[in-house]
């Protein structure tokens, strides 16, 4: 003895089933959302420590400029002594993060600077990267949406 099913039985399982593939839908659109707002705070958290970076490149350069003499032979002798100095691991430190640590550079100057004064700072004066890594660097920033269309304008 075989069990038929009714076509109001069918239209219940149907319905159901589309059912189904409706909270499947909205579950989907919802975790759609939800990486997108992450995405946004990856990028924006991506800004917020390339900043720091930069700051941090600053600020010891700042100090490498102002020890003295006396403290760097201090330095050299103890760095014989310890094997690597805090200023190696700064140094190592700065060379692995150079691209971040010269996009936030170039993301201060851009607000009160055009691309090509950022250029001249960048590239001529501070001596931080060549011609075509400022410009590819500008390409990248662009890319992730972190240059303002007037600083687009100004490039172009």
């Amino acid at each position: 003895m075989w069990f038929f099913p009714t076509k109001k039985e069918i239209k219940k399982e149907l319905k159901k089933i589309a059912e189904t593939f409706q909270y499947q839908r909205e579950e989907l659109e919802i975790n759609r959302e939800q990486i997108e707002k992450l995405k946004e705070k990856v990028e924006s958290n991506s800004l917020k420590i390339a900043t720091l970076e930069g700051s941090y490149l600053v600020l010891s350069q700042k100090s490498q400029v102002s020890v003295s003499s006396k403290s760097q032979e201090s330095l050299k002798k103890s760095q014989a002594v310890s094997g690597q100095g805090l200023e190696t691991k700064l140094i190592q430190r700065i060379k692995q993060n150079k691209k971040s640590l010269i996009m936030a550079e170039i993301m201060k100057l851009l607000p009160s600077y055009s691309v090509i004064e950022a250029f001249d700072i960048i590239v001529k004066q501070r001596n931080l990267c060549s011609k075509a890594s400022f410009y590819r660097y500008i390409e990248s920033l662009k890319s992730q949406k972190l240059v303002s269309n007037e600083a687009k304008v100004r490039l172009n």
